[in-house]
């Protein structure tokens, strides 16, 4: 299913279409290249909450990219890891400890500057 036409299932009535009479509202015109395509039948407010499952997704997806190790593709395809990619997550890892480190420090500089 494409991103034009694909859209969320309701879960009263297990489709994605208008509980009442049944009717698509989330999917975008036919041969339209954008899901919010404001030429569509759906009135202001579905094409909102439309656009706001849309950013969520991409929320989402981006959260899912950034957990994503650089090595992890290669393991769970039985491959080693490239060196750029062992390379990528020792770094990875090194920035990680220097944060942590830091934020340790500035909770430590914020407790010694308390006031008494």
């Amino acid at each position: 299913m494409s991103e034009a036409n694909s859209g969320a299932i309701n879960p009263e009535t297990g489709t994605a279409g208008n509980p009442h009479t049944g009717e698509p509202f989330e999917k975008g015109k036919e041969n339209s290249h954008l899901r919010t395509d404001r030429k569509d039948e759906r009135t202001h407010k579905n094409s909102l909450e439309d656009a706001e499952r849309i950013k969520q997704k991409e929320i989402e997806d981006e959260k899912i990219k950034a957990e994503t190790k650089p090595t992890d593709i290669a393991r769970s395809h039985g491959n080693k890891p490239s060196r750029g990619a062992e390379k990528d997550e020792e770094l990875e890892n090194d920035d990680e400890a220097e944060l942590k480190k830091k934020e340790e420090a500035k909770e430590q500089s914020k407790a010694a500057h308390k006031k008494k």
